[in-house]
């Protein structure tokens, strides 16, 4: 009696051992089963993180390659229109100088018509030229403004006289009236130039009679450029396509007026750079009204930079006295062109044809100005300004100025000469007011 009352109680404890070794072996199971599990997870993951940081640097890797592309045919683009500006400039200086000079003589009537005929022709040649050029520079973003100070009342009257004859042989009324505190204003005269001249040159072309005006406004730091006429006026339909680059309002009128369509486009660009805008607005008379606005600049403290060369006589200051001038030019026929458009002014020119000629004979004798062409063979212009002025520096002599007379007109190129020792530019094709001024400028304020 007494031993087989503990025999139930270690069946129950074996039981339960063993239920408990088999829930541990289960749980050890499931959590072998879920550790390899997320093991997997991660190591996916890690695959999947591998894979994109892969395809992110892959795709990183082309997307550099595409923009070095870029970069390079941009580049590329841009040293062709430099060579073909280069290259059609050169010819035109001298059928347009020529020309001009064949104009100024004293040939029959019919002749002379011929003449004018060529020279007009070949600014419409280059005017598209430079449309073309301003168009691919604006759309490259290589397009730049130069803010200086300008005289707003001698630029309204150049105007006035550019299209004053144009005017008068039409028989139309022609105002520029100029609405401002104070004359110096400070924007791109150039470029503001090329906005007023393409609004004018396009309402005489639309306009049979009746009248032209342009009223320029400056107020609140604002210049409006507003220009209207009597002609036909502009469409619905052709207000749509009016600033769309290579598109004229209506198809005929190229066939009738001529023109590529670019003017408007890049003359608003012009604006838009300048801060403003070129709009086209309803006219309640009739006819026409453009009206371009750009932001102006600061008013100059003081008006050391003004180009005053506008307000002076240029050629008077170019008759003062026979000044010393060396012209440094490869070409022949472009140096017959510079002793016709300077023949009116009794000047001491000396002619060489390369850059090294010019260096050896700034050092033997004096000069009050040197005219440098910049692609010469055996020493470019612009070496040889910098040897000029490195010569100058060491021989403590005083600093002739020197004049950039060249077929290359490209920003990129034009901002390098300032680096050479240059103290101006003047881009082939030239007319002989733009050359006297300039040359004017610098022969008076010598640097």
């Amino acid at each position: 009696m007494g031993e087989p009352s503990s025999l139930p109680g270690d069946m129950v404890s074996r039981a339960r051992y063993e239920r408990a070794l088999k829930a541990r072996a289960e749980a050890e199971a499931l959590l072998e089963e879920k550790s390899r599990a997320l093991w997997e997870a991660n190591k996916a993951l890690r695959e999947q993180a591998e894979a994109l940081e892969e395809a992110v640097r892959s795709r990183t890797e082309e997307l550099e390659r595409a923009r070095a592309e870029a970069e390079a045919a941009n580049d590329a683009k841009s040293g062709f229109l430099a060579v073909i500006s280069h290259e059609i400039r050169t010819p035109m200086n001298a059928i347009l100088g020529m020309a001009a000079g064949l104009e100024e003589s004293a040939l029959p009537p019919e002749q002379h018509e011929m003449a004018q005929v060529i020279l007009s022709s070949g600014r419409v040649l280059l005017d598209l030229l430079n449309d073309l050029l301003d168009l691919s520079k604006i759309e490259a973003g290589r397009m730049e403004v130069e803010m200086r100070p300008f005289d707003l009342r001698a630029f309204a009257a150049d105007e006035r006289a550019l299209f004053a004859e144009t005017a008068a042989s039409r028989g139309l009324a022609f105002t520029v009236e100029v609405t401002a505190e104070r004359a110096l204003v400070v924007s791109d005269p150039t470029r503001l130039r090329q906005v007023l001249s393409n609004l004018l040159s396009n309402a005489f072309k639309f306009t049979r009679e009746g009248a032209v005006s342009a009223r320029l406004t400056v107020r609140d730091g604002r210049l409006e450029m507003r220009v209207t006429d009597s002609g036909p006026g502009v469409s619905e339909a052709q207000r749509r396509k009016l600033f769309h680059p290579f598109t004229q309002g209506d198809p005929s009128v190229s066939r009738t007026h001529g023109g590529t369509g670019l003017g408007l486009a890049i003359s608003r660009r012009f604006c838009r750079l300048l801060g403003g805008d070129l709009v086209h607005e309803h006219a309640p008379g009739g006819g026409a009204c453009f009206v371009a606005t750009v932001a102006l600049g600061a008013a100059p403290v003081a008006d050391r930079r003004v180009d005053r060369s506008e307000g002076y006589e240029a050629e008077q200051i170019l008759n003062a006295r026979r000044w010393r001038v060396l012209v440094a030019e490869d070409s022949q026929t472009n140096q017959k062109v510079l002793r016709l458009v300077l023949k009116p002014f009794d000047l001491d020119l000396r002619m060489v044809t390369d850059g090294a000629q010019a260096v050896a004979l700034c050092r033997t004798r004096p000069f009050d100005l040197v005219l440098m062409d910049v692609n010469m063979p055996v020493m470019d212009g612009l070496a040889a300004a910098a040897e000029i002025r490195a010569w100058e520096a060491g021989a403590g002599r005083p600093r002739v100025p020197i004049m950039a007379l060249t077929a290359n007109v490209m920003t990129h190129q034009v901002s390098d000469y300032a680096a050479q020792g240059i103290d101006a530019h003047v881009g082939k094709p030239f007319r002989r007011e733009e050359l006297v001024q300039e040359m004017a400028r610098l022969l008076r304020s010598p640097s």
